[in-house]
């Protein structure tokens, strides 16, 4: 891509957009090089359409030119998802965040990309989008869908695929495609194949979801465990008792990071929720109570008013890595629940070997496990150590039958043929034919 080929494209740009909704300032272009993963990468101008069409021009255009697109939300992803690797524009979709149509007796919705999980969850009473991958709300729909987001409460909700009934995208060259149910099955695996892409065939420009009843009831506990195994321990005995489990959430070395105390004998501390009809969660209260009375080494019911808070225990970890000006390079893998023990203790061990700090997040009722390396990546030999820490687990962990990238996507660490590659040939045939020319958020995902 030459400079003279963005210059072009701007300039036919200019010509159909209005002057506030192209970006090229300098302190533009570096508000616009990070995320929360701490990487960062500066593009050449920033895009912001406010209307379908507009996304279809800028498409057209950066086609015609070679430009690379990289669309980009609220900036949450913790793997580099929205950055410009190879520079050209960021598409910040943040100006489309309409409600198109809601319907508050089925609790189908149908919304702008741009729009924010927390406005989303305020437009029906009694409703919500049970996935929160940051925890506070903050995360783009467009951005959710894109990376296929989970959440603690993914165990009981599933991720955001499971709540998805259509998608409007753009792909390069500008051609719009709707993608809705009801239709035909191959309707149904086309917008599939569109969830959790990560942004490299097209935009999600507006998608129709559908919304869940928030629960009658809730309890809550937050505990302390000598070993991660007693957390499966744990969701075994429950799942024994016939009881269903809202969200599940053990965090490892997080007292000693976040806190910044030593805990002795305390490997983890855990969050609990059950969820239910009232009558069905009173009944399972003393049943819950007893296994976790077996089990953990400490346990406490969590106040009424500080359930909504349990879940954000995340938002702590980016606040520890603002305090202390470091980045965090995360692995995401998904697991059978058997081996999360032993995925955990290779995290410790890479941490230990590499001299990385870690904190572990692990949820046991998915098997899902997020190892966050947190360095400085300013100091050129910490960054080297931590992506040899982040390699060797990956390599260690799906030797174990961990899979890549659940949750969070894949991001700017890419798939490697040693790892999928019967998923990577289809993914990369498919991206020939849809995006002939590479401008569709290169450098990430395959």
């Amino acid at each position: 891509m030459s400079g003279d080929n963005i210059e072009k494209a701007l300039e036919e740009l200019s010509s159909q957009l209005s002057g506030d909704q192209i970006l090229r300032e300098e302190v533009d272009r570096y508000a616009y090089s990070y995320d929360s993963s701490g990487v960062e990468y500066v593009p050449d101008a920033i895009i912001r359409p406010r209307k379908l069409e507009e996304v279809s021009i800028v498409l057209e255009i950066a086609d015609k030119y070679g430009v690379p697109v990289t669309p980009r939300g609220s900036g949450t992803s913790l793997v580099g998802g929205p950055l410009a690797v190879r520079g050209g524009f960021i598409l910040d979709m943040q100006g489309m965040n309409r409600v198109i149509e809601k319907d508050d007796s089925t609790g189908i919705i149908r919304v702008e990309a741009g729009i924010k999980l927390r406005d989303v969850n305020r437009l029906i009473n009694g409703m919500f989008l049970p996935i929160n991958p940051d925890g506070i709300g903050f995360s783009t729909i467009g951005g959710m869908i894109a990376e296929d987001a989970a959440s603690p409460l993914s165990v009981r909700y599933g991720t955001m695929r499971d709540h998805v009934r259509g998608l409007e995208v753009v792909i390069p060259g500008g051609q719009m495609i709707s993608l809705e149910q009801p239709g035909p099955p191959s309707k149904r695996n086309a917008m599939d194949l569109m969830i959790g892409s990560e942004g490299t065939l097209g935009v999600i420009t507006s998608a129709l979801i559908e919304l869940s009843y928030r629960p009658e009831a809730r309890i809550s506990y937050s505990m302390e465990l000598n070993d991660v195994s007693d957390s499966l321990t744990i969701y075994d005995a429950i799942r024994r008792a016939g009881i269903d489990i809202y969200g599940f959430e053990v965090y490892h070395n997080y007292k000693e990071l976040i806190e910044e105390r030593e805990f002795v004998g305390v490997e983890a501390i855990g969050f609990l929720e059950i969820a239910g009809a009232s009558e069905c969660v009173e009944k399972w209260r003393g049943k819950v109570e007893g296994i976790l009375a077996e089990t953990a080494l400490e346990h406490m019911e969590v106040e009424a008013e500080e359930v909504e808070g349990i879940w954000v225990r995340r938002e702590k970890i980016y606040e520890l890595c603002k305090r202390r000006k470091v980045s965090m390079r995360v692995v995401s893998m998904l697991s059978y629940q058997n081996l999360v023990r032993d995925i955990v203790q290779e995290v410790d061990r890479t941490s230990s070997r590499m001299k990385i700090p870690s904190i572990t997040v692990i949820d046991p009722p998915l098997g899902w496990v997020t190892a966050i390396f947190l360095y400085n990546s300013r100091d050129p030999k910490e960054v080297e150590r931590t992506e040899r820490a982040a390699s060797n687990l990956i390599e260690n962990a799906t030797s174990l039958g961990a899979s890549l990238g659940f949750g969070t996507g894949v991001g700017i660490y890419k798939l490697d043929e040693n790892y999928d590659e019967g998923y990577l040939s289809i993914m990369k045939a498919i991206k020939g034919v849809l995006d002939p020319h590479g401008i569709m958020n290169p450098e990430k995902l395959i």
